[in-house]
Formats: C-alpha cells, sequence, structure tokens
C-alpha cells in the first residue's frame, strides 16, 4: 500500500510539473516572440547571425503553426508537405502508415460527408515548377495526372503562400490519395489517403492446411481444403458415389457452414483466415477463445487486414473453439483506441479426436524396419562391449596401482622388521652374551629365508604365518624372558587358508617392545586365531601396560593401517578392521576378517 500511495504522489508531481512547464512555455513565447527553439537551443533572432537552415526552419514552423490555426491538418515536422481540411464536422480516425516507396505516410478514415481541401504547404509561387502532384480515386483512376501546381493561396496573416491543390466533395465508398514529390529531390515527396469507406465487420473464409505426400515439389507438400467444402469429393463407380479421399485425408467432418468440425490428425499444420473485403486502412484485432479438454481461455493473436494462419498448436486438444476478427480503429492524435465490437466478425469450429485407425505396413517397410532394429541392436552390443571392456581395462589399471602401492608398504615392513632385528643382535652383543646372540642370530637368519622365499606373494596361509610369529617369538624371547602362545584351533580352522603375509607381525613386535619388554619372565603374550561364522578374527594380547601414543603412531602400526586401507580397496567382497584396546588388564589388538572364509 505504501508503495501505491508513493507511486501516485510522484505521478501527481509529474503531471503537475508538466502542466506548469507547458503554461510556462506559452506564456515564455508570449512575452518573448523573438526567442525561438532550433535543435534543442534557444535562438534570439534579433541578436544571433541566422543560417539559411535556422531561417528556413523558423519560416516552417511559424507557417505551420498559422495554418494549423486556419484547420489545415499537417504531418510532423520534417519532410512531410501535403495538408488537409474538411468543410463539416466529421470523426476522423488514423488509419495504417503507408509507405512510397520507403517512407511512412499518413492516412485518415472520415466517419462523415466532408469535403477535403489539399494543399502542399511547402510549395509557393517561387518553387512550384520544381514540384508534381497528382490525385487517384479509388486506387483506379487518376482524378489529377501528374501536374504542377498551378493555384495559390495566402494564409490568413497574409505572411505565408502555398499551393492549393483542389478541394473534392464526398462520395459514398470513396478513396482518395493525394501524392507529390520534388522533381529536383526525388526523396522530398509526400502522400495522404482520405477513407470515406464505413467501417465493416469481416467476411472470412476459412481453409485447412495440411501435408501431403501427392504433392511433394511445387508447394513442398502444403496444400489447403476449405473448412466447409462447397462440392463433395466423390467418384460415381458403378452407380455409387464413392469418396476419392484417402482415410488418412478425411479430417474435414463439417456438418454445415455454422457448424465446422475437423478431426484432429499429424498431417495437419495450420488454419488459413481470409479477409475477403480487406485491404482497408485500419486492422481487426484477432482473438481466440478456447474451450478444451482441460484448457479454458482467451488469446490476444495480433492484428490483420488482409489473412492469418493459426498453427494446430493452438487448437490440437480436442473441444471448442472461436476465432474472432473485431475492427480497431484510433482516433485522430493519439486518443483512444476503439474495438467496433458491433462489427465483430467470429467463427466457431469444434476439434475432434484423432481417429484410432490401424495401419498396414507394406512388405518394403517391414523389411526395412527390422533392418533398423538389428542394426540399432548391433550397435548397441558393440557400444556395451566396448564399454565393457574399456571398464575393465581401468578397473585392471587401478588394481594394479594398488598392488603396486601395496608392495611398496611391504617392502618398507620387511626391512623395519629387519632393522629391529639386527638391533637386537647388537644388544646381545654388547652385553657379551655371545651364546644368545648366535642363537639369536640363527632364528633371525631362519625368519629372513622364509621371508624371502616368500617373495612378493600378498597372501600366506595361516600355518605359515604362525611359523614365522613363533620363531620371532623364540628370538625375542631369548633377550626377554616373557612367555607366549599362539593357539590356531586346527580343528575349526583349516590352516591352509590364506590370510595377507606378515599382518599380525608389525603388532606382535609392539607387544614385545612396548608391552612386556621390560617385565621380563613376568610378562606374557598370546596370539589367537578364530572363526566366528565366515569372519576370521586375529588377536593379539599382552598383559603388559599398553603402549604409548607415540608408540601408535610409530612407523610399523601407520605402515600396517595404511596397508589395511589398501588391502579393503582390493578385496570389495570382504572388509579388514582393526580394533586397539584393554582386556583383562592388558592390551588387545584385534584384526576382523569379514566374510573372508
Amino acid at each position: 500500500m505504501t508503495t501505491f500511495i508513493r507511486s501516485a504522489f510522484i505521478a501527481l508531481l509529474y503531471i503537475l510539473s508538466y502542466m506548469t512547464a507547458q503554461a510556462q512555455t506559452g506564456q515564455w513565447r508570449h512575452l518573448y516572440p523573438h526567442i525561438v527553439i532550433f535543435k534543442e537551443k534557444a535562438i534570439d533572432t534579433t541578436k544571433t547571425p541566422l543560417t539559411p537552415e535556422m531561417r528556413g526552419y523558423f519560416i516552417r514552423f511559424e507557417r505551420i503553426k498559422q495554418l494549423s490555426h486556419e484547420h489545415f491538418l499537417l504531418n510532423d515536422m520534417g519532410v512531410q508537405n501535403l495538408g488537409v481540411r474538411f468543410d463539416k464536422k466529421s470523426e476522423l480516425y488514423e488509419g495504417l502508415r503507408d509507405k512510397i516507396p520507403d517512407q511512412d505516410f499518413t492516412s485518415i478514415l472520415i466517419d462523415g460527408k466532408a469535403s477535403v481541401e489539399f494543399i502542399a504547404q511547402e510549395v509557393n509561387a517561387h518553387n512550384a515548377n520544381n514540384y508534381l502532384y497528382r490525385v487517384i480515386q479509388n486506387n483506379e483512376r487518376e482524378l489529377v495526372g501528374w501536374t504542377k501546381p498551378s493555384q495559390f493561396k495566402t494564409t490568413a496573416d497574409g505572411k505565408y503562400q502555398y499551393a492549393w491543390l483542389g478541394k473534392f466533395a464526398y462520395q459514398p465508398e470513396q478513396i482518395l490519395r493525394v501524392e507529390i514529390y520534388n522533381t529536383q529531390k526525388y526523396n522530398e515527396q509526400d502522400a495522404v489517403t482520405i477513407d470515406w469507406r464505413k467501417v465493416v465487420a469481416a467476411k472470412v473464409s476459412a481453409t485447412v492446411d495440411y501435408w501431403s505426400r501427392g504433392f511433394p515439389i511445387a508447394d513442398n507438400g502444403a496444400v489447403s481444403r476449405p473448412f466447409y467444402p462447397m462440392e463433395k469429393y466423390t467418384a460415381l463407380v458403378k452407380g455409387k458415389e464413392v469418396p476419392i479421399i484417402p482415410p488418412a485425408l478425411d479430417f474435414i467432418k463439417s456438418i454445415s457452414s455454422k457448424d465446422l468440425r475437423l478431426r484432429f490428425a499429424d498431417s495437419l499444420q495450420k488454419m488459413t483466415f481470409v479477409i475477403d473485403n480487406g485491404q482497408r486502412i485500419y486492422n481487426y484485432k484477432v482473438s481466440l477463445k478456447r474451450n478444451a479438454t482441460g484448457l479454458k481461455d482467451s488469446i490476444n493473436l495480433g492484428e490483420s487486414n488482409s489473412s492469418f494462419e493459426l498453427y494446430k498448436e493452438f487448437w490440437k486438444t480436442p473441444g471448442k473453439y472461436q476465432i474472432t476478427f473485431t475492427p480497431k480503429i484510433h482516433r485522430h492524435g493519439g486518443e483512444p483506441i476503439y474495438l467496433l465490437r458491433n462489427l465483430a466478425t467470429s467463427i466457431s469450429f469444434t476439434v475432434l479426436p484423432p481417429a484410432d485407425r490401424r495401419y498396414v505396413v507394406s512388405v518394403t517397410w517391414l523389411v526395412i524396419i527390422v533392418a533398423s532394429v538389428l542394426l540399432i541392436a548391433a550397435l548397441v552390443i558393440v557400444y556395451y562391449r566396448s564399454r565393457q571392456k574399456h571398464i575393465l581395462l581401468q578397473q585392471a589399471q587401478s588394481k594394479e596401482i594398488i598392488n603396486l602401492q601395496l608392495g611398496s608398504v611391504r617392502a618398507q615392513l620387511n626391512p623395519h622388521f629387519i632393522f629391529n632385528a639386527l638391533a637386537g643382535i647388537q644388544n646381545l652383543v654388547n652385553k657379551n652374551e655371545m651364546e644368545k646372540a648366535n642363537k639369536y642370530l640363527v632364528r633371525f637368519a631362519r625368519i629372513t629365508r622364509n621371508v624371502l622365499d616368500e617373495g612378493n606373494k600378498e597372501l600366506t596361509s595361516i600355518q605359515h604365518e604362525t611359523d614365522l610369529l613363533k620363531d620371532y617369538l623364540e628370538m625375542e624371547q631369548m633377550r626377554f624372558g616373557f612367555a607366549f602362545s599362539i593357539n590356531t584351533n586346527a580343528a575349526a580352522v583349516d590352516q591352509q587358508v590364506e590370510i595377507p603375509a606378515m599382518l599380525l607381525q608389525p603388532f606382535v613386535e609392539n607387544a614385545v617392545k612396548h608391552g612386556i619388554s621390560a617385565m621380563k619372565d613376568a610378562g606374557m603374550i598370546r596370539v589367537d586365531v578364530v572363526k566366528n561364522d565366515n569372519t576370521l578374527l586375529l588377536t593379539v594380547w599382552d598383559n603388559g601396560n599398553g603402549f604409548e601414543a607415540a608408540a601408535t603412531t610409530g612407523m610399523g602400526i601407520k605402515l600396517c593401517e595404511k596397508r589395511i586401507q589398501l588391502l579393503n580397496s582390493i578385496y570389495k567382497n570382504t572388509t579388514i578392521l582393526l580394533h586397539k584396546g584393554r582386556e583383562n588388564n592388558g592390551t588387545l589388538i584385534t584384526i576382523e576378517l569379514k566374510n573372508w572364509l
């Protein structure tokens, strides 16, 4: 509401300012008649030297102003030359603009019986030899052929001379057209049309345009048929009238000229409405009312004074339609538009649903269709196989990359284990425990040989993995004196089942180094391999105080976590989970191999 009040207030201020400006302009001209506006600049004619262009403009301006006072209607300032005056009061309407050949000129529609005078305000006795004019009646004959203006008159104030081209009386249904041009400057021309004809209702004929293969060359297959044919499209065969229109083109179903009907078909393109009494100087507004299935509205389609094409997009839904042609005229001077609804012409028609037809396919078309389907199927199969091959290649490349990464992690784990073992041997040597060092070295050599024999195998059997762990624990037992046990429950778990190689070793090593190394004989490590349905549980438990955060983020643990992540990306149907926590006053590491068995 606030916005509306603000807008109304601004509009009121604009109107008041405009009225004030107009009043001030009139007062200003009265007080300062020697001041003239030329090209948006105020010119003092008593002080400013006038150019020929300025002088001609000022004279033309004053002449037109004086002729307007004498009731002549003149076009805007410019090349326009002609003026008209009517001797009786009549209603005047602006007609459609006309062109000769590329300039717009005026036409006037008269509702009355006034006679009309024509003048050429730019022509006088001095330049008349440069001009020719003519008067044409009803676009058929010349009342005045091309001739030079020869009669001249002077304005009532005696200042300006103009050419008088004649006075012409009213005649029913008359059209007069006056044309004039400068023989020295042909583009200086003007024309005006005066039309006394009454505004009439449009007489409209309708045709339906459709596509037909029988007319492929002359008009691109477009054929027109009357909406209500006056003749029957039949032939006499053995004494009987037989339709000659193919069933596919039998869409005109009009019962009479007052009940137009057609059955919708794909071949239909548009309707063409021709205004048989058109080509007037005013247009007819075209509107369409629709009352169809799921559609009820009214549409403004534009204007025409000759013909109008209504494409099927507007009427393809079955239902009732009405197209209306209403005369549209403008009051002279840009005043309101009038729609003469009492002279409106409406055409109603009904669109019927498409016929449910079964089409018979020829053998040739059947072969073409089957061949096309087979060709498309073959192309789809080739594309599918090519795409699958591409996907498999991508998957193989991805798996190869992961295997390379996995091999890199394993390659880092082995040196890590070897480095720790050598550090243990060095420790025994430094303590001068040579016998233990020798035994330690023998165990280490056997472990190293087993690792080298396995090469780069990613998977190894449970039996081989536990044997490796046993050798390692016995080797470390020589240094720290702890106790250990490895439980695999051979009766429940097949020892030949393969698991990722050296998956437990880094966690057993952590249990030794960070769990029980300081406990000596009191230390205990237990390794269990347990089956739970189709899941394999691998656990490492020690009775130490647990490893610190620094240990859980050490190189060995980090490499194991990264390795588990890579294994999960390879074995999509299984999942390897790592759990770290406390249990039974000790540290428990659990690795779940889900869906492994």
